[in-house]
């Protein structure tokens, strides 16, 4: 079911996508080489065009080795309400019908058409809406990672992601449920 009452807007700064000092440099997880313009962008949950949360997150492909053209282009999706979570700790929503940077669309399962592109595995192929929590085993629930890694997630902190829970589930939202998103660039 599609949620009408509420929307997703995200403002992508310009600037996230130069996530590296050198962006022609070679991926890499020493220091805080692919966290340049770490958590700049803004996503607002909207009730009858209102906001109702706010957060910093991370809506750019930039965790080292990942496809960094997986990232969603603007434009309108929805995000689909408590999907399962697999490794991911916390609450965890699907984006779907939006496209990524190779033209590739993302279904009714937050999955591109072409599971598995350029020889990655098919789980990597899964867009989410979640939090930086680390989801690796042995880590801890709750010890979160140093920045915010996306393989083109939208990702926001763990604070974030439970007081959107909290207030979706208020509002009435149910598993499955599909609210509209728009994500467009600003400076």
């Amino acid at each position: 079911m599609s949620v009408g009452r509420l929307t997703i807007l995200v403002e992508r700064k310009r600037t996230s996508y130069n996530f590296k000092a050198d962006i022609a440099s070679p991926d890499s997880w020493d220091g805080d080489h692919n966290a340049k313009h770490n958590m700049e962008d803004h996503l607002v949950l909207l009730a009858d065009g209102h906001p109702i949360w706010e957060a910093w997150g991370q809506t750019v492909a930039n965790m080292p080795g990942a496809r960094h053209t997986d990232t969603i282009v603007p434009g309108d999706f929805f995000v689909k309400w408590d999907v399962p979570r697999r490794a991911f700790k916390g609450h965890v929503h699907g984006i779907v019908g939006a496209k990524d940077q190779d033209g590739q669309a993302i279904d009714e399962n937050s999955v591109e058409t072409i599971p598995g592109k350029n020889g990655a595995p098919t789980d990597w192929a899964r867009w989410i809406f979640g939090h930086s929590t680390r989801k690796n085993d042995p880590a801890p629930d709750g010890e979160v990672t140093r920045y915010a890694w996306s393989a083109g997630c939208f990702i926001v902190s763990p604070a974030a992601q439970d007081e959107l829970f909290r207030l979706g589930t208020m509002a009435g939202l149910k598993t499955g449920d599909k609210i509209p998103c728009k994500l467009i660039e600003v400076s």
